[in-house]
């Protein structure tokens, strides 16, 4: 099957081998890009780190992330662990793909006034920082990266987005950058006529909103269960 992949390049990579592996052509065609945005990290010790993206990771300067590599880290899934041993650090706890559950799991052995850093970019969903609030956590926050769209999209690829005949979506940013890019290069009638596999119901929402009607959303909102679900459709 030739599946459209718009991830950023970061991961989009990763995931188009794990596809063509499987036996899939891929297009792989980036609808937003990653970029640093530049900020430094407050002065001081965190008690725990918590990270919902490997992007936040990727973004760190080499100085910043040696001085948290024994800090205990809070990464939402196993990819954004993967990164996060990649890059040195030691003291690594592993999410399901949820948020708010790990805030849960770090709740469990920290409570206020722990310092703690949550490393991130923009734009993001409000879960994890309102979790915490809840609890009465106070974070420092700190945007390391941000989530642009990719001027001109679809680029030379045109013929080849023509061609796919599903697509898999793994964050909203990128779903809202697709539609609007596909609006404006004639590309929505094919999008709509195609399947798209979704992380979330919150990545597929833009998909609903825009009267697409081929939408399924992963069991979990992790790599693997986009695959299990991929799996199942091909059944």
């Amino acid at each position: 099957m030739r599946i459209l992949v718009t991830r950023p390049l970061e991961d989009g990579a990763a995931t188009a081998q794990r596809l063509s592996d499987a036996g899939h052509q891929v297009v792989l065609v980036p609808a937003t890009m990653i970029a640093a945005t530049g900020h430094p990290l407050p002065e001081g010790t965190f008690d725990a780190v918590i990270v919902t993206s490997g992007n936040a990771i990727r973004h760190l300067d080499i100085a910043a992330a040696q001085r948290l590599h024994a800090v205990p880290l809070y990464c939402v899934g196993e990819k954004t662990a993967s990164v996060a041993q990649q890059a040195g650090f030691t003291a690594i706890t592993r999410g399901d793909g949820d948020g708010r559950a790990l805030v849960e799991r770090l709740s469990a052995r920290f409570s206020p006034p722990a310092k703690l850093l949550y490393l991130t970019g923009t734009p993001r969903k409000p879960h994890v920082e309102a979790a915490l609030h809840a609890l009465g956590f106070e974070p420092s926050v700190v945007e390391l990266y941000e989530s642009r769209a990719v001027a001109g999209w679809p680029g030379d690829h045109r013929h080849a987005v023509e061609g796919t005949m599903m697509a898999m979506h793994f964050s909203r940013a990128s779903v809202e950058a697709l539609l609007h890019a596909a609006e404006r290069a004639g590309l929505t009638a094919h999008l709509a006529a195609i399947p798209h596999l979704c992380l979330s119901a919150d990545v597929a929402a833009p998909l609903h909103a825009s009267g697409f009607q081929r939408i399924d959303v992963a069991a979990k909102p992790t790599e693997d269960a986009m695959l299990a679900l991929l799996s199942s459709k091909k059944a």
